[in-house]
């Protein structure tokens, strides 16, 4: 179950809260803004991503990874042609993670690997309807899931909310997959993040239920965007 909040934090551009079963994340858009000279380029807008752990000082190297992964697809949704010279600057905080034990719990050697892909999953849908409440031009909408495979089953993570359930899980492999969604329907593979052992049929069962889960999601989302175009309209009415 997923539960998004928009304009939550009204002094910004653009921001999201967003909770899942087992995660909490907090996303703020700036921009375009106008950044440092040497930030500059001259034909599109540059995009700086930070994200901030749930605990302690950061970003640590484990964030800088997953700030990496966020702004590459961010890079190729926006229209960073239409901000020359300008910066588009995208913050995440992590409220709250099972994994908060400093990553990582006894019994499963995939809950290093685990904790930071269930953070950047949140971290990409929050994203989203933070760009969208900003107004900042996208090409195109995405959505991110993340699957993990066991003996005889897939599993959609986000929606595991009891911690001892997830702890029992014996994973064969994690899947992080991001789908572009143009016309209210997957089209591409912005990010395909696999982690442990599997072969062809696996990641092709993994693809296929990735399709319906962000189809199903995306019409949460565009539920929720509708709502916040009506209230933002409202006067027009």
């Amino acid at each position: 179950m997923t539960n998004l909040k928009y304009s939550v934090l009204p002094n910004l551009d653009g921001s999201c809260e967003l909770s899942t079963s087992n995660s909490k994340v907090i996303t703020a858009v700036s921009g375009p803004l106008e950044p440092k000279q040497r930030h500059r380029l001259p034909l599109q807008s540059a995009i700086e991503v930070v994200i901030k752990p749930s605990f302690g000082m950061g970003p640590t190297p484990r964030e800088v990874l997953m700030q990496d992964k966020l702004a590459t697809v961010l890079q190729a949704v926006i229209v960073t042609e239409l901000y020359p010279r300008k910066l588009v600057q995208v913050n995440a905080q992590i409220l709250e993670s099972p994994f908060d034990e400093f990553g990582s719990m006894m019994g499963n050697s995939f809950n290093e690997i685990l904790s930071p892909m269930i953070d950047l999953n949140s971290c990409f849908n929050s994203s989203f309807i933070s760009l969208c409440d900003s107004a900042i031009a996208l090409k195109s909408s995405f959505v991110s899931t993340l699957l993990g495979v066991t003996e005889d089953k897939l599993i959609n993570i986000a929606e595991v909310s009891d911690l001892d359930l997830l702890r029992s899980f014996n994973f064969k492999s994690l899947h992080h997959i991001v789908l572009e969604v143009e016309e209210n329907k997957p089209t591409n593979v912005l990010l395909l993040d696999s982690q442990g052992d599997f072969n062809d049929d696996d990641l092709v069962n993994v693809l296929d239920n990735a399709q319906k889960i962000t189809q199903k999601e995306f019409q949460n989302i565009r539920n929720i965007l509708k709502d916040k175009v009506s209230q933002d309209f409202i006067w027009k009415a």
